[in-house]
């Protein structure tokens, strides 16, 4: 574990929600197993693929986060000669504000947020991540998402508007996350305080340091000794 932060400073944590909060790899390789069209393909390699291409998807301006999820799983599909039904499309996409949060979510959530303000910034319509927060079964202070501010991470609208909401100075903000593409990197662009949520001990980026990496929820709990 990392640790190179100012704890002490601290009053809100920002945190990303799919990948960080919820299972977002684990989501999408169980709602597209369900999925008739896709029956027989090579998940991981779809979910390996899918999330490549949805990296291409948000920089190329707003559209609603279904319209590209669905883009990105409909290519990943092609890349296996399948091809993606407009009802499995649908149902993927639908199923989204129902996917499992990991299992240390909640407890580390409610840990957390005894010391600190929560809020969420997140790359998804508002109503799917309301669907996901009432799935975890925690309430936060605030949220941004990609329909608000008509924009994606690692664009810096949802930064910006964080920063607004809250009326803090980013010296006040921790941000978590656990893509670097997305979170990450961006945020440590911007100046911000990072924790860099490192599920499988990827290995990290000279030019992304973050002041804290953590394994799980859990472990970034206890480095803020919560």
């Amino acid at each position: 574990m990392r640790n190179s932060l100012e704890r002490s400073r601290l009053e809100l944590l920002t945190l990303d929600c799919y990948g960080t909060l919820i299972d977002w790899a684990g989501g999408v390789r169980n709602a597209a197993a369900a999925l008739e069209s896709l029956r027989g393909c090579e998940l991981d390699q779809l979910v390996h693929d899918r999330e490549a291409l949805d990296e291409i998807e948000v920089t190329r301006g707003y559209a609603p986060y279904g319209v590209k999820l669905g883009a990105s799983l409909r290519e990943a599909a092609a890349r296996q000669g399948r091809e993606l039904t407009y009802e499995d499309e649908r149902r993927f996409i639908e199923s989204m504000g129902s996917w499992a949060p990991f299992e240390e979510t909640k407890p580390a959530l409610e840990r957390l947020g005894r010391l600190y303000q929560l809020a969420v910034l997140s790359n998804v319509e508002t109503r799917v991540l309301y669907q996901s927060l009432q799935t975890i079964g925690v309430e936060v202070d605030f949220f941004v998402t990609a329909e608000q501010v008509r924009s994606y991470k690692p664009a810096r609208a949802h930064f910006d508007a964080a920063l607004e909401r809250s009326k803090r100075d980013k010296s006040r903000i921790l941000h978590v996350g656990a893509s670097l593409f997305h979170d990450v990197r961006p945020a440590l662009e911007y100046g911000w305080n990072v924790a860099w949520v490192n599920r499988d001990g990827r290995p990290g980026r000279s030019d992304a340091v973050p002041a804290l990496e953590v394994r799980s929820l859990t472990e970034l709990c206890e480095a803020l000794r919560c």
